[in-house]
């Protein structure tokens, strides 16, 4: 059985030959680049320059040595623009807080000032912001208002504001979709940054701290802002599957995070009636113009959001934080299995593959899979991207689990 047979046997609730893994196949199951770096130097590759495709997050664009090492059955479909709006083009040296040398956007740059390192856009203007030894970007976001003065925005002039897909744009993503289902036989990711749920336009314009008192103060001016936001979606995903949908297997429609470490960010009623009918406008959109299966990244404590977000049309969550409180495993897979596609939760990044000992990775790898594939519809990764400082002694403690523990329950 292939890697896309495997997969597409998953996506259906059907039993594979094993289980699935996935490393580096979606923007929320990669590899930061110091400890891609990291890896191949400790598996004595002679590594060329990482390519840095995801400057929010970090992220490498993973090598063919690094997907076959980590047993990936999934390959990710790059949008031409990431982050940032700058297009992954003209390649040009940088070195990480780490001190590493990697390839970003020739549009890429930043400047030092005292103590930060700032990103600036070709105008000149700072977009994102880090200490020099952090290792990671903040979004420079609009201040609060502090008290309630919002300055609004007309949905139709936000909406309009959203780009779309240009031809170019598209040319390119079926030109490499096509390829990597002619020549590899991994199933296909699609990354639809333009399309995402939210990501562009979260807030409609709004800094986080406003938006959600918007949503409790102003529900109906909250509730077109997301309708209208909902509406350019499909009009993106719409060019999106037009030009790739015959060759992926599923597709990131939502990667924003409705929990905390300790709650929901809302409540259910308040998501139910603001945020669940944009999300099905869209999923119903592609469930009826393709075959493609809707992905959600959504981070902390969801529990109590699951069921709806099934309701709107999900048919995979990710990254299933099992230390956020109220997420407990065996709750979760009991509840949800049959239901809703897992895809990651196999081991936690915040504890046991960042300080345990392999045989605690290995622990975990073998429960997690044990509770979370009962019903078939199981795809491994961690929880989240690989952060550096994760001992690669634990990673590959964890893919070489999940490969042979995974071929087990299935033979």
């Amino acid at each position: 059985m292939t890697s896309r047979e495997r997969v597409q046997k998953v996506l259906r609730f059907e039993k594979p030959d094993r289980l699935p893994i996935d490393i580096g196949g979606t923007q929320q199951t990669g590899i930061h680049v110091d400890e891609y770096v990291k890896l191949g130097e400790y598996l004595g590759i002679d590594l060329e320059t990482p390519k840095m495709f995801d400057q929010f997050q970090m992220l490498a664009r993973m090598d063919e040595w690094a997907h076959k090492r980590l047993h990936s059955d999934v390959v990710l479909l790059e949008d031409p623009v990431v982050t940032w709006g700058y297009e992954n083009k003209g390649w040009k040296p940088w070195i990480t807080s780490l001190g590493n040398t990697v390839l970003v956007p020739g549009v890429f740059n930043t400047v030092t000032q005292g103590k930060y390192e700032y990103i600036v856009d070709p105008s000149g203007k700072q977009v994102a912001y880090k200490s020099v030894d952090s290792l990671y970007f903040d979004k420079i976001s609009p201040p609060s208002s502090q008290g309630g003065d919002y300055s609004y925005t007309d949905p139709e002039v936000w909406k309009n504001s959203i780009k779309l897909y240009t031809d170019e744009e598209l040319k390119k993503l079926e030109a490499n979709a096509k390829f990597l289902y002619t020549y590899t036989d991994y199933s296909i990711f699609g990354g639809a940054d333009k399309g995402k749920l939210w990501s562009t336009s979260q807030f409609a314009g709004h800094g986080f701290e406003d938006w959600l008192c918007i949503l409790l103060t102003e529900a109906g001016y909250a509730q077109e802002m997301l309708g209208a936001f909902a509406e350019r979606a499909v009009e993106n995903f719409s060019l999106y599957l037009q030009a790739v949908g015959s060759y992926i297997d599923a597709l990131v429609v939502s990667s924003s995070d409705y929990g905390s470490q300790k709650s929901e960010l809302l409540s259910p009623k308040l998501f139910e009636e603001l945020y669940v009918p944009s999300m099905k406008l869209i999923n119903d959109y592609i469930h009826d113009h393709s075959r493609v299966k809707i992905y959600f990244h959504c981070c902390g404590s969801i529990r109590n959001l699951m069921e709806l977000m099934i309701s709107a049309g999900v048919d995979i969550i990710n990254p299933l934080q099992f230390t956020a409180d109220n997420m407990d495993p065996d709750d979760i897979a009991k509840t949800f299995s049959g239901k809703i596609v897992f895809w990651g939760g196999g081991v936690d990044t915040q504890t046991v593959l960042q300080h345990g000992t392999e045989d605690e990775v290995a622990a975990q790898v073998t429960e997690r899979i044990d509770l979370l594939s009962s019903k078939s519809g199981y795809i491994f990764a961690p929880v989240h991207n690989i952060q550096p400082g994760v001992p690669i002694q634990n990673l590959l403690c964890a893919v070489d689990t999940a490969y042979s523990h995974g071929a087990q329950i299935y033979s």
